[in-house]
């Protein structure tokens, strides 16, 4: 049934230094709120978003007091490319040792980013400094969805091309799109759920060792019509501003039970049978409502929401930090089925299904 041996070797996720607490924010968005002298009934709305958030730690680029800085977009698109070029240098260093793969090996190097942009890409910096000599493939404007669509592009030209090897990096610094001047009630809730960082692996059929990873088996998109307005980035003079509706919520809730049957009755599969779920936690109430219209468990739903409460929302980012914490919590054994599932601007569903397989000895 299962035929493809295509797999996803382990995640590298790296940081950068900043680690903020729930107390940190706090005192700062609070700070901030009453600078820009707004009554103490948004403070006290702040602090209920901090709460239901559940978020204890995230990481930001830079130090607090540098984030409460009026800064213009030119100032935090440079940073972003900074770090992405630093930090992206490192995962994808670290994920090829991981892996055991020589930059030499590399046929494809795909990147995933929403949260800025250079030309040429970062990724161009990145095979120059590690000496990689291959294809491109930079993927934008996905938003949260980016990093299962990465793994899914990658999974499809690994089939194209059988004996190729591709390198996997998503690399997003979301306080760098955090508007001093923005006292919308979008930015508010955004400041409070987002975090920074960047993941890299590696995927193609060469991987060995004993560890059982996942080969994707199969694969889609589900495009919503009339969603347009629910998620993404409006470009301004001041930077990134983000659109986030308050009608994902209730739409997940009505949407995902009949869109992730559907998927797997498309694959041959009942739910009942997979040990493993990949998603991308959008917010603690986005997990909640997948838990409960899917029937998960607290132990199904652990790897997801570990990731959220300590590093936050790190839109396509995430979903990698994810499958890490799968793979070094869980242990999942061969034969092991897992859905992935992540929710990006358009609005769309990416979803694939995973087959955990063990390779050849070392």
């Amino acid at each position: 049934m299962f035929r493809h041996r295509i797999r996803t070797g382990r995640v590298s996720v790296v940081h950068p230094p900043h680690k903020v607490s729930a107390e940190v924010s706090r005192a700062y968005l609070q700070r901030w709120l009453e600078e820009k002298g707004k009554s103490g009934r948004l403070v006290e709305k702040l602090n209920s978003i901090l709460d239901k958030t559940q978020i204890h730690s995230r990481y930001i680029l830079l130090p607090p007091d540098e984030v409460m800085e009026t800064r213009d977009f030119h100032t935090t698109n440079s940073q972003y490319v900074k770090a992405s070029i630093e930090l992206g240098t490192r995962a994808v260093q670290e994920s090829l040792a991981l892996n055991h793969i020589d930059p030499s090996e590399v046929d494809m190097f795909i990147s995933v980013s929403c949260t800025g942009f250079t030309i040429p890409g970062v990724d161009a910096y990145i095979m120059n400094n590690l000496g990689i000599n291959a294809s491109r493939m930079i993927l934008t404007e996905h938003g949260c969805a980016g990093g299962a669509v990465g793994l899914i592009r990658a999974w499809e030209y690994c089939r194209v091309y059988p004996n190729r090897t591709v390198v996997l990096l998503a690399h997003e610094f979301c306080s760098q799109t955090f508007l001093l001047n923005d006292l919308s009630m979008t930015n508010i809730i955004s400041s409070t759920l987002f975090g920074d960082g960047v993941a890299s692996t590696v995927v193609s059929t060469k991987l060995n060792g004993s560890t059982p990873l996942p080969a994707m088996q199969r694969a889609t998109t589900r495009f919503f019509p009339g969603t347009l307005d629910y998620m993404g980035f409006e470009l301004c003079n001041e930077g990134l501003r983000i659109i986030l509706s308050p009608d994902i919520p209730p739409f997940i809730r009505s949407q995902i039970q009949p869109t992730i049957e559907s998927f797997l009755n498309e694959c041959g599969v009942d739910k009942s049978s997979l040990q493993h779920f990949v998603l991308h936690p959008g917010s603690v109430r986005i997990v909640e409502i997948m838990g409960r219209q899917l029937g998960l468990s607290k132990e199904n739903l652990a790897p997801t929401l570990n990731v959220l409460f300590n590093r936050g929302n790190m839109s396509s980012v995430t979903v990698l930090a994810v499958l890490q914490e799968i793979q070094e919590s869980c242990a999942p054994s061969g034969q092991d089925l897992g859905l992935m599932v992540a929710f990006g601007p358009g609005f769309v569903a990416e979803m694939a299904l995973l087959q955990w397989q063990n390779g050849e000895p070392d």
